[in-house]
């Protein structure tokens, strides 16, 4: 059965699951994140409530455990969303336990601890369903599991539970999403291997009786959870998980986690690198827990926003499906990472999305219905545009854009523009030229907000932008809040991910905005523990410093940095750490990862390949920091990044060779990535500030320099003048083609493809 059964492969080299560190950005507010047992964009997050104010139940710092709930997101706002259906097993009727510390252990899909009182925990998933092992020492006291479905982070509005027999409970629990927004809806069964005795109700909870004291007990606990119906939450217990041997699904949930964190190998890493290795697969396996597989194992699903519909996927695609539960005003930029190793889940992702477009109600949080715990969806068009020109297509594309106009949400003066380009792009593509030259106007509208005569907050002259691009007091500029979301004017100062040579027009010209950009590092001014400015250290190479984004996206994985900000205000003192760190109390204060977002930060920035204009298929080239990279990509495919020599102190670049020719952009699209190949960095301690210096080299964006319009038109007249980063002639009705369709003409003479 397509829905029932999960193939497994194993990679050859093995064993990266082993680095995983689950208690990472476990500890206080360093993450907000958990460490109990899921399977890769499973809709089950079976993990400890230890109490207290953590956004996914859980602190690491907490030695008290109030159960083990079944659904959470990583590292979100507000007071996070989920707790689902909570289980504790307790010697009497006790609400709440304390853990011996040092038993308590994790890796992906497993999770272990032991209470003072000698009860043994196991948990290990399915994507549906949670399977829990509890070995009750013999004890004067009775044995209970206690079932709440009452409990949620951000609040049940209703729940119910009903015993349907001595080894089955079953219910439902409605409960809000992030910050209080409407609701999710989930139905579940709970189903045990053995009989209880009797059950005593306690409010809308209740208490499971398995022994009057006595010899030691073990008992196991399946839980299912459905979007559909109590019915199928009970299927869910046989089809998606079925028997009982506790160590079988153990292992065929730590085999789905090796298939998909194997996709990107590691080779040569000497001993200075090992907590970075560590860390990378732990950021790599936090990418993979949003969206949630929403289908149920017979195919059926309920959509976003429409709770009464029960759909079949097979009407759809026969492999479509569907996933729910989005944060990507956050994570955005993480999918063009599944969309590089996980084409077939990521075209099933773009079809969710394109269904969810179809209901025609695409708020910008998570109002009305959803399936599973959800956040916020600004930027999600992106997902959409990234996927098409990658060449992932199997979707209605009609239906695709129709969506992106309507799910167009954020702040006019600069995430709308960056909007209005992805739904520009869309449009060229598919030769809606009346669209296109009107979201190309109101990508370009971010010009009108610019206020070149803005001071910063030491009184220089360096442009802003403003609300209404009139100049605001001084005082104001580095002020979070004041005039953008959890942020200040430095923060959205570069916020044009689709135009930074049309930003740099805007300044003046390039050397004045990296001028510009390199005080802002060097001041501290940059916010990396929230997602608007994530992108920064990395536009250097639009700017004609290439070695500056080695510098600083380098630096900001492995060094120690100065944080004045969060995302509220500022620090009562300034924090020097670094941004991630191998242990619990891993990011930075008050520094949530949401639902990978950071986490996705690091593996970018560690690969040294990023998604600068996520939506458009290419990545700025960084520094990469481990010396060999293997990408297992489709089809059998290997994309190899060669760093020679790389190290934690060689970050520059000297060279680059692609395929073992001369490469001299700044960027690599992804079609040189999915058909296989190698980069060849040439790594050393000292800055090269020649290499990819030249205009030619320098991504694409949607404006060319003040000075390249007279230019290109004599370098296309003349074939003998063209850039001297040419590498290879085109034909020139191919060329001339290619300079019409590209966002910048002037890259299409500088192709080393």
């Amino acid at each position: 059965m397509l829905f029932g059964v999960i193939l497994i492969t194993t990679n050859a080299f093995g064993g990266v699951v082993d680095y995983v560190d689950v208690f990472v950005g476990t500890e206080g507010d360093h993450g907000q994140l958990y460490p109990g047992a899921t399977t890769p964009f499973g809709l089950v997050k079976l993990s400890p409530d230890t109490g207290g104010s953590g956004h996914a139940g859980y602190d690491y710092a907490n030695m008290t455990i109030e159960g083990f709930s079944h659904t959470r997101l990583g590292g979100v706002g507000c007071s996070g969303a989920g707790g689902s259906v909570k289980l504790k097993p307790a010697l009497g009727k006790t609400a709440t336990d304390t853990m011996n510390k040092t038993s308590e252990t994790g890796r992906p899909g497993y999770y272990h601890v032991v209470f003072n009182n000698n009860i043994q925990v196991d948990l290990t998933v399915s994507p549906r369903v949670g399977f829990h092992k509890y070995a009750f020492p013999a004890s004067a006291q009775s044995a209970y599991v206690h079932i709440d479905p009452t409990h949620n982070y951000a609040g049940t509005l209703d729940s119910s539970w009903t015993v349907e027999s001595n080894t089955l409970v079953t219910g439902y629990t409605r409960g809000k999403n992030v910050c209080g927004h409407q609701y999710y809806k989930l139905y579940y069964a709970v189903r045990f291997d053995q009989p209880f005795i009797e059950t005593e109700a306690d409010g809308s909870t209740v208490w499971c009786k398995f022994t009057s004291g006595g010899s030691a007990a073990t008992i196991q606990v399946k839980v299912g959870l459905s979007p559909i119906s109590t019915a199928q939450a009970i299927v869910e217990c046989d089809n998606d998980l079925p028997g009982w041997d506790f160590t079988a699904a153990k292992n065929q949930a730590e085999g789905l986690w090796e298939n998909v964190l194997g996709k990107i190998e590691l080779r040569s890493v000497s001993s200075e690198l090992y907590e970075f290795r560590d860390l990378f697969y732990t950021c790599l396996y936090r990418c993979y827990l949003l969206p949630h597989n929403v289908t149920g194992s017979n195919g059926e699903y309920r959509r976003a926003g429409d709770e009464a519909t029960i759909r079949q996927v097979s009407a759809t695609a026969p492999d479509y499906v569907y996933y729910s539960g989005w944060s990507t005003w956050d994570d955005f930029r993480k999918f063009a990472l599944i969309s590089l190793l996980e084409p077939d889940i990521a075209q099933n992702i773009v079809r969710s999305v394109v269904d969810w477009f179809s209901g025609g109600y695409t708020p910008a949080w998570a109002d009305g219905y959803w399936p599973c715990p959800s956040v916020r969806n600004e930027f999600i068009n992106a997902l959409v545009l990234d996927a098409y020109q990658k060449g992932i297509t199997g979707y209605d594309v009609e239906a695709a854009y129709n969506g992106m106009v309507g799910t167009i949400h954020g702040n006019d003066q600069l995430e709308k523009p960056y909007q209005y380009y992805i739904v520009m792009k869309m449009a060229r593509l598919l030769d809606k030229q009346a669209d296109y030259e009107t979201y190309k106007t109101q990508a370009l509208s971010y010009q009108t907000y610019w206020c070149p005569t803005q001071v910063d907050g030491e009184g220089n002259i360096r442009g802003f932008f403003t609300p209404t691009g009139n100049s605001v007091p001084q005082s104001d500029v580095n002020t979070v809040g004041k005039y953008f979301y959890e942020s200040n004017l430095w923060h959205y100062r570069l916020f044009v991910p689709h135009d930074i040579q049309g930003l740099a027009n805007l300044r003046g010209g390039r050397s004045l905005l990296a001028d510009d950009t390199e005080y802002y590092f060097s001041t501290w001014q940059h916010m990396a523990l929230n997602e608007p400015s994530l992108t920064y250290p990395f536009l250097f190479n639009y700017l004609g410093r290439p070695y500056r984004t080695q510098y600083w996206s380098r630096k900001y994985i492995t060094d120690s940095v100065t944080s004045l900000y969060h995302n509220h205000g500022l620090f009562s003192s300034p924090v020097i750490s670094r941004v991630y760190q191998k242990q619990p109390a891993g990011w930075l204060p008050t520094m949530d990862d949401d639902t990978g977002a950071m986490s996705s930060q690091f593996v970018y920035s560690a690969l040294g390949l990023y998604p600068a204009c996520m939506g458009d298929p290419y990545y700025v080239i960084g520094s990469p920091l481990f010396p060999e990279v293997v990408l297992h990509l489709a089809g059998d495919t290997e994309f190899t990044i060669r760093a020679q020599d790389a190290n934690l102190a060689n970050k520059y670049i000297q060279s680059i060779k692609l395929n073992g020719k001369t490469y001299l952009r700044t960027w690599i699209a992804h079609d040189i990535l999915q058909q296989g190949g190698e980069l060849n960095l040439q790594m050393s301690s000292t800055a090269n500030t020649l290499w990819g210096t030249d205009l030619c080299a320098a991504p694409p964006s949607l404006s060319a320099s003040a000075t390249e319009s007279s230019a290109l038109k004599a370098d296309i007249s003349s074939m003998d003048n063209l850039p001297d980063c040419r590498v290879d002639l085109w034909d020139l009705t191919a060329m001339i083609e290619q300079w019409l369709m590209c966002s910048n003409p002037r890259d299409v003479l500088c192709a080393a493809d």
